[in-house]
């Protein structure tokens, strides 16, 4: 508990932690709550015809353009969105900023607050799915290899070795060229199909590294099960670089995501497609969405920064209380 509530601790007081966790938190906001902030549909409606909530996601159909919406409930009592455009709707081109359009609109008439709120969905969203199968996927396949050996160690690690050295934008947008689906999910498949091999390896050598340690062949020696010695006495060791790996591996992810979108591989509304509109003369859109990579790959860097850090200095801790209690002992 000393050694946690010191984490922890350290943690609390790191000005990197504070300002990367309050950057990605108004980013996560953002992006959960994006029909609050910018859509062409109300966020609740109620009338004759009863009411209606959040119709942007579960009706979208219904509600083709911010003009369809207006007329639909031109007679109802609403509640609409901050700002009344969705990422597709089309307005003034090239209006500047405004209460209507706080970041303003661009060469199209689009609204760029809208097309960054919608956008950050995209990237968090593909992030948070990409880690989450590569995460379990590749610790699975890690802690059974570095746990078993042998004929089924040589299985796992030689695909893992394989998969590290292609390039992760080419797999990628070679599969999305293969199966050209403009859903997240497929997208965040692409990505965990070759994320998964870091983890996989990285586990591997933390249970390789623990399997021999003296409180493991205790437990061995007390009975337990192999899956319980793997559950309850390696595996919560060897997940933490797994956690420091999977923060620094968000703004990697992110970034991909915005290369690939850029080459016309990925997300429907994502950043990358606002990079790509450079190229038409379109500078507004490129600029905004440069300053939102940037905002949200710098904190991610600084909150993985901060954890790894005092993750470090735990383990540091624990290894000097430990040789201070052998050389009592002796």
């Amino acid at each position: 508990m000393r050694h946690r509530d010191r984490f922890r601790k350290r943690l609390s007081h790191s000005f990197r932690m504070r300002t990367g966790a309050l950057v990605l938190a108004l980013f996560a906001l953002a992006a959960v709550f994006a029909e609050f902030l910018a859509a062409d549909a109300p966020v609740v409606a109620w009338g004759d015809r009863g009411v209606v909530v959040l119709p942007a996601v579960f009706r979208p159909a219904a509600y083709p353009s911010r003009e369809a919406a207006e007329e639909r409930h031109k007679n109802d009592t609403a509640i609409w969105p901050l700002v009344r455009y969705g990422p597709n709707s089309v307005s003034e081109p090239s209006v500047g900023m405004s209460l209507a359009h706080p970041l303003g609109t661009d060469m199209h008439g689009r609204d760029l607050y809208a097309r960054l709120v919608h956008g950050a969905r995209a990237a968090l969203l593909l992030a948070v799915a990409a880690l989450l199968f590569a995460v379990v996927f590749g610790s699975l396949l890690g802690a059974f290899a570095g746990y078993v050996g042998g004929f089924w160690d040589e299985v796992v690690a030689r695909p893992a070795e394989l998969v590290e050295t292609f390039p992760a934008i080419v797999v990628v947008a070679v599969v999305r060229a293969v199966y050209p689906d403009q859903a997240v999910w497929s997208l965040a498949v692409a990505v965990a199909a070759v994320r998964w091999a870091e983890i996989a390896r990285l586990v591997r050598a933390e249970v390789i590294r623990f399997g021999g340690a003296e409180f493991v062949e205790a437990a061995r020696a007390l009975g337990s099960s192999h899956l319980r010695v793997l559950r309850h006495h390696i595996l919560p060791h060897a997940l933490r670089p797994v956690i420091v790996t999977a923060l620094f591996a968000v703004p990697s992810i992110v970034l991909l995501e915005a290369a690939v979108s850029f080459l016309g591989f990925g997300v429907r509304g994502s950043w990358g497609v606002m990079l790509a509109e450079a190229a038409s003369g379109n500078w507004r859109a490129p600029l905004c969405a440069v300053l939102a990579l940037g905002a949200l790959v710098g904190a991610s860097y600084l909150l993985a920064d901060a954890v790894g850090e005092a993750l470090d200095a735990r383990v540091a801790a624990a290894s000097r209380s430990a040789w201070w209690a052998r050389g009592k002992k002796a």
